[in-house]
């Protein structure tokens, strides 16, 4: 992929971390085409829609708002290897480059490079670089001069098998050469290609001047601006596929090295620090670039284990692609100093031009130390950045005669891959995308955006619904999110009565498991007022935390499976899939775990069930037979999308209480897979008992307590009528009673 300017539009920008608190600082990144004003709102409510209760923003005063001139920012996703300046070279007559690769896809469009030497301008010395129909060639490159000659002109090779490469010339005898071999026998016999070039006088003044290498560069060819090592400047021909051991070699003239010289690397699991230092002491540095995937299977993986730290000789690879992208890389076009009396909330940098308006949204978090309200809601950021760009609707048709209604984001996502991918995503190879990273454009993260799936709120635009009406109420609260108390664990939520959660908190970590435990074995109340949460393990890279890694393993609804032997985390080393089949589903802490998902106008309300008086407040202004959230602003009801049930064989602790439960949904509602041993017809809604979410109570001996509703849609129907519906009351009665001291 090509490094793309942005055209002409809205202005686009990104924030370098979402998450900060009064006193901080935050730094915005801007890219527009025609001069543009930042304003900062306080958003509450982002909904505009007819029936919606009213969009709610205000413009904060502290931050005056402020005219920037134009100022295209350019894109250059792909990942790759540079590594620091390799001293040898700078004398050397005789000089090879050896690796081993795996090329991910051939689609017929530009070269990829395997592997070059770059010169100080950037510009490649050498390369092994691959055409697009995956004809093998070796590339001479001395200032604008290119010469290449290809390697067995009728062979190409082959996606997904291993091939060892050696590339070397020879200034003395005026002989550059390269090798390739395939790793494995083919039925068809090991496959060996070979090519040769003579260099002419030309080539050779210039490979001792000018064109002299310097450093090595994996899965991209360089360019004319290099940039410095952990940099992300535009690159050239970048390669999709695995790279593993590669050495550079040779002989050279200054004493110090002694003659002969090597560098090799071990880009194995443990590289996950983005920096990879040389076997041999010499203290040369491999940066890797853009985030590749690190802890997947190399040339020597037999299938008798399933975790790098089992064998890790097995796993020496890097996965790299062309369409990787961990930091967008822009400069900065403002620094926002956060006051140190702001109150926590959702802020946006609101930007305008002639073109058009966006919204950049952040949070900010209470200051530390000092008083607290009773009430924190934890707003999912993990789960808004796995969703980052999604391109599913253009891929995914399993939704059947379900119209789409494509938002101006989502048409924008479609033609934006450069700005990478979310956790649902393919890369161009067909591998599932593990990495997600804040540090770019998130486009579907603006709060007006409404998702194509059913033309209403999603994620934060309806995590804001609850916002909005907590303020209406009356209610003081903070905003967290789950890069803080990740980052903080239950400290971060010490203090607080009551804790809620917002929609969806799909995608959670260990800490923030183990801090929503440790709230309520301390006597604290949890309000879990979505559904589907709890689900995937997440891991964040522990220097970067910008990023975060998901290995969806072949169990649960994915988008995408693991490859074979590739189910642990780089960053953490922890098995990845569903929590569930980690022993921590989310039946243990909230009641309910994950049981249908689906998506017509029908979403069902709920019907109570239980008639014990110690619950007797939730159904406080209800009658004991009033269905409860029959209507809603998204999918029609409060029991719609995604739904969670109470089940003991999952986890669901024996105090759980059902207080009500759906029925009604309709076969646009199919059962889990995970609930699946074999195949069975009859898994929708009109005839599987299973697929129902279901409204729980689960007390503690401690005092605490956690209500769950089980469904993603409920902030929906909380949201209809301006808030004056019985999903309000009943959620209100709950709140109330959590607030209050007394024993339950």
């Amino acid at each position: 992929m090509t490094t793309r300017e942005l055209g002409a539009g809205p202005p686009i920008g990104y924030f370098d971390r979402w998450t900060a608190r009064p006193g901080e600082t935050i730094e915005l990144k801007v890219s527009s085409e025609i001069g543009f004003d930042v304003s900062i709102i306080r958003v509450l409510q982002a909904d505009n829609s007819a029936l919606a209760p009213g969009r709610r923003e205000y413009v904060e005063e502290w931050w005056p708002s402020c005219r920037f001139g134009a100022a295209v920012q350019k894109v250059a996703p792909g990942s790759c290897v540079l590594t620091d300046l390799l001293p040898a070279l700078q004398t050397a007559e005789r000089y090879a480059v050896e690796l081993m690769f795996r090329p991910g896809v051939f689609d017929g469009g530009e070269a990829q490079v395997v592997a070059a030497l770059l010169a100080a301008d950037g510009r490649a010395s050498m390369e092994l670089a691959l055409d697009g129909d995956g004809g093998p060639y070796l590339g001479i490159g001395c200032g604008l001069r290119r010469r290449r000659v290809r390697a067995g002109p009728a062979t190409v090779l082959q996606v997904g098998r291993w091939y060892e490469a050696r590339l070397s010339v020879d200034l003395e005898t005026r002989l550059a050469q390269l090798v390739v071999e395939s790793v494995l026998d083919a039925p068809s016999g090991r496959q060996l290609l070979d090519a040769e070039l003579e260099l002419d006088e030309t080539d050779v003044v210039a490979l001792r001047g000018d064109a002299r290498p310097e450093r090595l560069m994996l899965g991209a060819g360089g360019d004319s601006d290099v940039g410095e090592p952990g940099e992300n400047p535009p690159r050239v021909g970048h390669f999709s596929g695995k790279v593993e051991a590669p050495t550079v070699s040779g002989s050279a003239s200054l004493a110090a090295f002694g003659g002969a010289f090597s560098y090799s690397w071990q880009l194995g699991p443990e590289v996950h620090n983005a920096a990879v230092l040389d076997d041999r002491g010499q203290g040369i540095v491999a940066h890797l670039l853009n985030a590749p995937m690190s802890a997947v299977t190399g040339h020597a993986y037999d299938g008798s284990v399933v975790c790098y730290a089992q064998a890790p000789d097995m796993y020496r690879a890097l996965a790299l692609h062309r369409d990787d992208l961990e930091d967008a890389g822009w400069s900065t076009t403002a620094t926002l100093t956060l006051p140190d009396g702001l109150s926590s909330g959702v802020y946006a940098a609101k930007l305008q031009s002639t073109a058009g308006s966006r919204y950049v949204p952040f949070f900010v978090a209470p200051r530390s130390g000092g008083e607290r309200p009773a009430i924190a809601v934890v707003l999912p950021t993990f789960t808004y950045l796995a969703y980052a760009n999604e391109h599913v609707r253009e891929s995914l048709p399993h939704f059947g005669e379900t119209p789409q209604h494509p938002s101006p984001q989502d048409l924008e996502i479609s033609v934006h891959r450069d700005f990478g991918l979310s956790l649902y995503d393919h890369h161009d190879d067909g591998t599932g995308v593990c990495f997600s990273s804040c540090r770019r454009p998130v486009l579907n993260l603006d709060p007006t955006y409404r998702f194509w799936l059913f033309d209403g709120p999603v994620h934060l635009g309806e995590d804001l619904y609850l916002l909005d009406w907590l303020e209406r109420e009356g209610y003081a609260f903070d905003v967290l999110t789950d890069h803080l108390l990740h980052g903080e664990g239950q400290q971060a939520l010490a203090g607080y009565r009551v804790v809620l959660t917002g929609s969806h908190p799909e995608y959670v970590s260990e800490q923030l498991i183990d801090a929503f435990e440790a709230h309520v074995e301390g006597g604290g109340r949890l309000m879990y007022l979505g559904g589907n949460g709890f689900y995937w393990v997440t891991s964040v890279h522990p220097e970067r935390p910008h990023l975060i890694e998901v290995r969806r393993g072949n169990a649960g609804g994915r988008a995408w499976e693991s490859d074979p032997g590739e189910t642990h985390h780089a960053t953490t080393g922890e098995q990845g899939g569903l929590w569930r089949h980690r022993g921590r589903p989310p039946n243990r802490l909230l009641g309910v775990g994950f049981s249908a998902q689906g998506a017509d106008d029908d979403a069902p309300g709920y019907r109570r069930v239980s008639s014990e008086p110690r619950w007797s407040f939730v159904f406080e202004g209800l009658t004991d037979d009033q269905a409860i959230g029959e209507s809603g602003l998204l999918l029609g009801g409060a029991a719609g999308n995604e739904v969670d049930r109470a089940d003991p064989r999952c986890g669901t602790p024996p105090e759980t209480v059902v207080l009500a439960t759906s029925t009604g949904h309709s076969d646009a509602y199919q059962l889990a897979h995970e609930d699946l041993a074999f195949t069975a017809p009859d898994q929708g809604g009109t005839k599987q008992p299973l697929v129902r979410a279901d409204l729980t109570m689960t007390p503690y001996v401690s005092g605490g307590c956690v209500f769950s509703v089980g469904a993603i849609t409920w902030l929906g129907a909380l949201a209809a009528s301006s808030y004056d519906n019985d999903v309000a009351r009943l959620t209100a009665n709950v709140l109330r009673r959590f607030l209050s001291p007394a024993p339950l």
